[in-house]
């Protein structure tokens, strides 16, 4: 429908991504300021995040993420699960995708697989 605005349109800092059927409400981290903090500190109360840029850490994010990597076209590039930075040195680590321009951090498992094209609702 033409004009049609999403159930999240108006909320600040947040906008709807759907992979398939499946929508998901997230941060709209794209810019610089928010992409350097991502979900740092976030109560995540809402289903993630979408990152700028091709790679994530994860100091101070309260639960382990699935990384959705996507590339310019938004083309799923690669998924990963990423556990929070720890006193422990094994998840003192970077995640990344060479081949990513933005990655969507989401709370639960998504059902999408490489190649699945992903929208950004308006």
């Amino acid at each position: 429908m033409k004009g049609k605005k999403t159930r999240f349109a108006n909320k600040p800092g947040m906008i709807e991504v759907r992979a398939g059927r499946i929508a998901f409400r997230v941060k709209d981290c794209r810019s610089l300021w928010m992409a350097g903090k991502g979900l740092m500190f976030d109560n995540l109360n809402h289903d993630g995040a979408l990152i700028g840029g091709n790679s994530v850490w994860m100091p101070f994010v309260k639960k382990p993420l699935y990384l959705v990597f996507l590339d310019k076209t938004l083309a799923v590039t690669s998924i990963q699960y990423a556990v929070p930075m720890a006193l422990a040195p094994k998840t003192w680590k970077i995640y990344s995708d060479a081949q990513a321009k933005c990655c969507l951090e989401l709370v639960k498992k998504p059902s999408v697989a490489a190649g699945m094209q992903i929208k950004i609702l308006p």
